[in-house]
């Protein structure tokens, strides 16, 4: 299987697995984020298929990590606090991001078209920012349970 086959395959496959973790959550922001997750999953792919076909690449500008700051700022407390069963589906989807940074980074040294070098740092650099961001919900959703409240445990970080 050629490797563009390979990356639409797992873009849509990614996208599917972030709208049906939206569809899972209760939490209107964490729904917010998987449904951008999916949407950026969509871009890539058809990027891949552009790759393939030979055809003009537009990489677009995009503010996910802005939209995603504004949504965390609205989050409760309680809207991590209700998503602690959800755990082991954002840990899946951090080692899905890692597979995909890993494969674009492989790709990059057997390109030397510009236009796909300068699409697969764009799609590298996005697939981070999902895996900051999912790394970001565990350790909120796990603080809970985690976290000690007692004075005499030293200075806590603020959440």
């Amino acid at each position: 299987m050629e490797i563009y086959d390979v990356a639409i395959k797992m873009e849509v496959e990614g996208a599917a697995f972030y709208r049906d973790l939206a569809k899972r959550t209760s939490s209107e922001g964490l729904k917010a984020i998987f449904t951008m997750f999916a949407e950026d999953e969509d871009r890539h792919k058809e990027t891949f298929e552009a790759m393939k076909a030979n055809k003009e690449i537009t990489v677009v500008a995009d503010d996910a990590a802005t939209r995603a700051t504004k949504i965390f700022k609205q989050f409760s407390k309680e809207d991590f606090l209700n998503e602690g069963d959800q755990l082991a589906v954002y840990e899946e989807a951090l080692e899905i991001e890692l597979k995909s940074i890993e494969l674009y980074t492989q790709q990059l040294d057997k390109t030397n078209d510009s236009k796909e070098i300068e699409a697969l740092e764009k799609i590298i650099e996005e697939e981070r920012r999902h895996y900051d961001l999912i790394d970001d919900i565990i350790v909120m959703v796990e603080r809970p349970e985690r976290w000690v409240e007692q004075a005499e445990f030293g200075v806590r970080d603020e959440y």
